[in-house]
């Protein structure tokens, strides 16, 4: 069972960001931000000891802050590329097992990869406590109760062990939760990721509406959309901006699921003129002129569209509710604007062919000006729509073997040697198509840019680069 916690404990929290992950850059921690300023605002004390940017070790930061409490956030379960996968659950693992040699402090994990497998982690990592799904009210109950001397409670998706190693998972309810927290930004770890590329995000909306059929979105964040309004996301960026950000992604799955939403957030920023830039996710559906001019004016200068496939078949198949004609309309459209704009392309999911690949590939060469980002096969996640379709479980698998084990789909007669010789093919001939990590002189470039003054994420050099370094 969890350890009790005495209510005379010093109200002290540590969080722990354990990801190294930076490909294409490293990913600033804004989860724990959220998380550090509902803690704050209810009166605790806090510090971040990130992997990537805290001076000293984890044993050292320990010792001299002695936190009652740990939270620990896992952002990804591996690296999703199927050709090279790497595994991250090792290294929380590892941690949690250094953690209970230094602290008798209850462990609590969470993050979006603890939120697709929670009670697989739980149980694999030895944790306390793990919260599925947004933890800013729950953590804080959790808190609460424990330093009061109380049972935890059935608080929303709390997940912690029971006896004989059983697992309690509480359903949560994003639906009901409204999304009002501030983040708290530690200057230190924010100015260290701005540094080294990164781009701190802004989040204006959670939830995801849209059925895509590998996306855990809708799992952690719910399917119905929770706004801030445009005020609110002007206020965060103006803070972001009062401590040296000039350049953030907004990181909503999809930004234009409401196009009231994104109006009223646009006209905001342009009101407020804050010197900042912006990068955002966006659905190649519903695009016009207008909405992409107001957003050119609020700060955009790239587009990352989830387009996944070029052929219409495919796009059915992966549970995109838009045609090709509205990739192509909304392509052109960003082209004819000025704004930097990708594609990320999945090759290998259900209703892939080799026909229906080349078709992607043609349709790529009439994009114009255009950035690809190719993936090999889906990564089967529990309680997607492709878990559903494919059945493990009819199989004898459980989640836990697809947690351990990264496993992707690849519809046959496809398979990963296949299409990684085909993409690299391509990418050898048209430059504009970058497949797996990026390569260590393009991250040199990059880094040479930055200290020029170049913001963003620069992933429209890389036409430039890979011509330059195959001539």
């Amino acid at each position: 069972m969890p350890p009790s916690v005495h209510p005379a404990a010093p109200a002290r929290v540590l969080l722990v960001n354990l990801n190294r992950y930076d490909q294409p850059y490293p990913i600033y921690p804004l989860g724990l931000a959220y998380i550090d300023g509902a803690l704050r605002a209810a009166g605790y004390e806090t510090r971040l000891w990130d992997a990537r940017t805290t001076a000293g070790t984890l044993e050292e930061c320990v010792a001299d802050f002695r936190p009652a409490f740990v939270g620990l956030s896992m952002r990804n379960i591996d690296s999703v590329q199927c050709h090279n996968p790497r595994s991250f659950v090792r290294e929380l693992t590892d941690c949690c097992r250094r953690l209970r040699t230094l602290t008798a402090a209850p462990l609590i994990l969470g993050g979006s990869a603890f939120s697709v497998f929670p009670r697989e982690l739980l149980l694999l990592t030895g944790a306390d406590y793990g919260i599925h799904g947004e933890g800013e009210g729950t953590l804080v109950d959790l808190l609460d109760n424990l330093r009061a001397g109380h049972p935890p409670g059935e608080l929303p998706g709390l997940v912690y062990r029971g006896p004989r190693e059983t697992v309690r998972s509480v359903p949560h309810r994003p639906d009901a939760i409204s999304f009002r927290v501030n983040p708290a930004h530690d200057p230190q770890v924010l100015r260290a990721y701005v540094a080294q590329g990164s781009l701190p995000g802004v989040q204006t909306q959670r939830g995801c509406p849209l059925r895509c059929c590998y996306c855990t979105y809708p799992l952690i964040e719910g399917v119905r959309s929770r706004f801030r309004s445009g005020e609110e996301v002007a206020a965060e960026m103006e803070r972001l901006a009062a401590q040296g950000v000039r350049y953030t992604f907004i990181v909503d799955s999809v930004f234009n699921t409401s196009a009231d939403h994104v109006t009223e957030v646009c006209e905001a920023l342009r009101r407020a003129k804050i010197d900042m830039q912006w990068e955002c996710f966006l659905r190649p559906a519903g695009i016009t002129r207008e909405m992409l001019t107001l957003m050119r004016e609020a700060g955009l200068r790239h587009v990352e569209f989830g387009s996944d496939s070029l052929s219409d078949p495919v796009l059915r198949s992966y549970g995109k509710s838009f045609s090709y004609a509205d990739i192509e309309q909304a392509s052109r459209l960003a082209y004819a604007l000025g704004l930097n704009y990708s594609h990320f392309i999945i090759f290998g999911g259900p209703g892939e062919t080799p026909e229906t690949m080349e078709e992607t590939l043609a349709r790529a060469r009439t994009l114009p000006r255009a950035i690809f980002f190719g993936t090999i096969g889906m990564r089967i996640y529990p309680g997607t729509p492709l878990w559903d379709q494919l059945a493990p479980e009819a199989r004898g698998e459980t989640p836990a073997d697809y947690l351990v084990e990264p496993r992707f789909h690849v519809e046959p007669p496809l398979t990963v040697q296949g299409l990684y010789a085909r993409l690299k093919q391509v990418q050898r001939a048209e430059h504009n198509w970058a497949v797996g990590d990026f390569p260590p002189i393009f991250r040199e470039t990059m880094a040479k840019l930055r200290r020029r003054g170049v913001r963003g994420p620069m992933w429209e050099y890389i036409e430039l680069q890979q011509r330059l370094s195959s001539a």
